[in-house]
């Protein structure tokens, strides 16, 4: 079976929305959720205790949305033009991402690097401390085939599901981590 470069395969699922949270929080407003990592939309972990509980909701979230064991891209955004990889603390089984998109413009160019993944409870731990120390830039995981995308972000995680119903379902599910806000952010 021949793969799909990763650009046309995600077109496929999720349109011209650029594979990153923040973007696809607009686009793909009707099929979002927010979850926080944290009791009372706390934004950074300051215990182990603390930390523990961010690790529960982040994997909770993350497989709910993906399911265990799902086939994913992972996908990590830079800002600029420079598309080689430059972060090398962020390895996956001792593999890096390769580039696999740019967009935007001169001024303002992003860089998306994918890796495909595994989703497993408990395998991200090490990525998932780093998204909430804010040490990484964007980045999310997306099962394109199912349509399904978890974006976690220093604070808590962004997920997208394939239909609006989906995400109301998920938004019962997961009453007591959502915003008080009226926007959920």
């Amino acid at each position: 079976m021949q793969t799909l470069p990763f650009a046309t395969e995600w077109r496929s699922s999720f349109g011209d929305v650029l594979p990153a949270g923040f973007l696809c929080r607009v686009a793909l407003a009707d099929r979002w959720l927010r979850v926080h990592s944290l009791p009372e939309s706390k934004r950074y972990a300051e215990t182990e205790a603390e930390r523990a509980e961010l690790l529960h909701r982040q994997n909770a979230a993350a497989t709910y949305v993906l399911g265990e064991d799902a086939d994913c891209q992972l996908v990590v955004t830079r800002f600029g033009e420079n598309q080689a990889w430059s972060f090398e603390a962020l390895q996956v089984d001792g593999r890096t991402p390769v580039h696999v998109l740019s967009a935007g413009d001169e001024d303002d160019e992003l860089q998306f690097f994918g890796l495909p993944v595994k989703w497993k409870t408990a395998s991200f731990n090490d990525l998932l401390l780093s998204v909430a120390d804010d040490r990484t830039g964007p980045v999310l995981l997306a099962d394109i085939q199912r349509r399904r995308i978890y974006a976690p972000y220093d604070g808590g995680a962004d997920l997208f599901f394939a239909s609006p119903e989906e995400a109301e379902l998920a938004r019962a599910h997961f009453q007591g981590w959502l915003s008080a806000r009226e926007d959920g952010l």
